[in-house]
């Protein structure tokens, strides 16, 4: 979409301009979130307005110069950083924020296999600690207020996380810190405490159903049920919407049925064609072939097991709330509809909560850089254990 606002969470907005006018704004902001719930977005819809140089105007449309540089990440004054690999160059930076430019909610692709590091002393590179400090200790150089937007906080390494700890302390005068975590485990307790803590919720389904709106071009249905797919993610929910989606979601749907028939070559199957970044023959479009759709970079596929993982989760708590709710059931991904109402029939409602738990407890091995194919084989061993579990307690008459 043309880029005209960062879609940030409003009451959040309401609350970091509250403390701008109290002045309070020298303490560095953890936002702290599920992925999806608009952390980046709002940061860098805040970084906008901090340094707009005309509210009342670019309030009704008209940008100025400072709000058109901030929403095409070529702000003097404002820094983004993320994890990225050491060998990151300063084209795939600047591809990277220019995919961000036209979609806000686009992620980067090195999220799930890359952390945020220090950097070299001499020649630190676009997306390190020490290149966003030299940023901060300069002068602004247009606007008011130096801004820094760090996100996957979580994924900062001890080297960069030290480093990084005197000048959350310290903030140059005119500052804004703000880092962005799905989760404060394992950062240190000395960051922590030098941050305000934000806490961001899910985007309620209906609000983010019209957000997807303005960004997608589809049917207003498809919107609805990805949005409440999504779980208030949203960029789940893009993801939803996506072409290569329907292939994931048949191959979720037919591992899902698999695993409840307790074949354990599917299972390793899957493991190893997401280990390869190669897709079941079976399920390639007419109009594509295997080889275009392999995940040929480690990131990618990496990224394709965290998003099957995703729908695999939206299938299990789909068939939980099929055998809870019955005929009032509406199924999230109706396309799967048929293999979660027979999965549910056979399963307890313990035993597949116990999966939900065991599928998202891989999900976060996966973003942790857990090997791919080992984390998916030994997934899919325990989910069939658990359905064989399932059905001899049935047998016997165990609750």
């Amino acid at each position: 979409m043309p880029l005209d606002l960062f879609p940030g969470r409003d009451h959040v907005l309401d609350r970091l301009d509250r403390i701008r006018r109290v002045g309070k704004l020298g303490q560095p902001f953890l936002f702290v979130g599920d992925e999806g719930t608009g952390k980046e977005t709002t940061a860098l819809e805040f970084a906008r307005r901090l340094n707009c140089a005309a509210p009342d105007t670019c309030a009704v449309g008209s940008r100025c110069e400072s709000c058109v540089k901030a929403l095409t990440f070529q702000h003097p004054d404002i820094r983004w950083l993320g994890p990225a690999p050491a060998t990151v160059s300063e084209d795939e930076v600047r591809g990277l924020l220019e995919a961000k430019s036209r979609q806000p909610f686009h992620a980067s692709p090195w999220t799930a296999a890359s952390f945020l590091s220090i950097g070299d002393p001499d020649h630190p590179g676009p997306l390190t600690v020490r290149a966003l400090i030299r940023f901060l200790r300069r002068r602004a150089f247009q606007s008011p207020w130096k801004v820094a937007v760090v996100t996957d906080a979580q994924r900062l390494n001890p080297a960069a996380a030290n480093a990084f700890l005197k000048t959350l302390e310290e903030p140059p005068p005119s500052t804004v810190i703000m880092m962005l975590t799905t989760g404060t485990a394992g950062m240190l307790p000395t960051i922590l405490s030098r941050c305000q803590t934000v806490r961001f919720s899910p985007w309620p389904a209906a609000e983010m159903a019209a957000l997807l709106g303005q960004t997608v071009e589809t049917d207003r249905e498809s919107l609805e049920q990805a949005a409440r797919a999504a779980d208030g993610n949203v960029r789940r929910a893009l993801a939803l919407l996506e072409p290569e989606t329907n292939l994931l979601l048949a191959w979720a749907a037919q591992t899902f049925a698999a695993l409840h028939e307790g074949n354990r070559a599917a299972g390793a199957l899957l493991a190893d064609d997401l280990h390869r970044g190669a897709v079941p023959e079976d399920l390639v479009p007419a109009e594509a072939t295997p080889k275009r759709l392999e995940a040929k970079e480690p990131a990618a596929r990496r990224t394709r097991a965290i998003r099957l993982c995703e729908l695999l989760n939206i299938l299990y708590s789909d068939a939980v709330a099929c055998r809870e709710t019955g005929d009032a059931w509406r199924p999230r991904l109706p396309g799967a509809a048929d293999q979660v109402a027979a999965a549910a029939a056979r399963r307890r409602t313990a035993g597949l909560l116990e999966d939900l738990a065991r599928v998202e407890s891989a999900r976060l091995d996966l973003v942790r850089n857990v090997n791919v194919g080992l984390v998916m084989a030994v997934l899919c061993e325990e989910l069939i254990d658990h359905v064989q579990r399932d059905q001899r307690r049935t047998q016997t008459g165990q609750a």
